[in-house]
């Protein structure tokens, strides 16, 4: 059968807070015939999560094993595929989301009983544990987590928020979402391929030049100051134009240019809300 998981992103006008909208909706032979239905219902997940990788990564499981959390060592019992490294995150049941490795500790990436030092000291129970390379993940369903039992239809919702201003800690850029649901039944399915265009801080960047320019009194503050500002509206208008015919390694190179020059007039890295302009 035919099952396709539809999630809805918005940064809600902060740079450091996104929301996710799940939107699947029920099954409709005509209008959704991908939706929830019998033996796709919200009941029947196992695993449900939201990923979010930059232009330079390839989404999926990179690394997979039998094991368990304690404190802050993660310990691989029993290998299964690819290699354990610093800085993926890992997904599991009863895994808190956003634990990421660390460190090697006994463990060389796909030894049995390999251990690995992880940011979050939490205990889980021994079960499958992926790893995987991306910027964030916000974990919908795990056994501990269910962002679906309280959903108005459920076990066949129509839309809800499912994360509601989750942090968000990554820079401006063109980022792939993995909506990904693993059934009881061992199916796994994705959403169809989706991207998303980050650009606040530079937006903020824009604003507080903008702001710096209604402030000023000189003339030659002013000429510079409009100067800055119709040079930022250039970059977000090609950034914006590049994203919307789908040219994404054109957006990210105006982004790295964008900010690079944001720095640079302000005189402060990280420009926008997690910098200290």
């Amino acid at each position: 059968m035919v099952f396709d998981p539809k999630i809805d992103v918005s940064f809600t006008g902060k740079c450091n807070l996104v929301t996710l909208t799940e939107n699947t909706l029920p099954y409709d032979i005509a209008t959704n015939p991908g939706g929830w239905t019998t033996g796709r219902e919200t009941t029947d997940i196992i695993l449900a999560h939201v990923a979010f990788y930059n232009s330079d990564q390839t989404p999926g499981v990179v690394a997979e094993g039998v094991g368990f959390i304690s404190g802050t060592t993660f310990t691989d019992t029993t290998h299964t595929s690819g290699n354990f490294a610093v800085g993926q995150i890992l997904v599991g049941s009863g895994i808190l989301p956003g634990t990421t490795i660390t460190a090697l500790l006994t463990g060389t990436g796909n030894n049995n009983g390999g251990t690995y030092q992880v940011n979050i000291s939490q205990t889980t129970i021994p079960g499958t544990i992926k790893a995987y390379n991306l910027d964030s993940l916000y974990v919908l369903y795990d056994g501990t987590i269910d962002v679906y039992a309280t959903a108005v239809g459920t076990p066949t919702p129509g839309s809800f928020i499912a994360v509601n201003e989750a942090t968000w800690n990554n820079p401006d850029g063109v980022y792939s979402v993995v909506y990904t649901i693993e059934f009881n039944d061992g199916e796994t399915y994705t959403n169809q391929e989706q991207k998303v265009l980050f650009l606040c801080n530079l937006c903020n960047c824009k604003n507080a030049l903008i702001l710096k320019l209604i402030n000023a009194c000189d003339v030659e503050t002013v000429k510079k100051l409009k100067e800055q500002v119709d040079q930022m509206e250039i970059f977000i208008y090609g950034i914006q134009s590049a994203f919307s015919c789908e040219d994404y390694d054109t957006a990210d190179a105006i982004i790295t240019a964008a900010t690079t020059y944001c720095e640079t007039i302000s005189g402060c890295v990280g420009c926008g809300c997690g910098g200290t302009c």
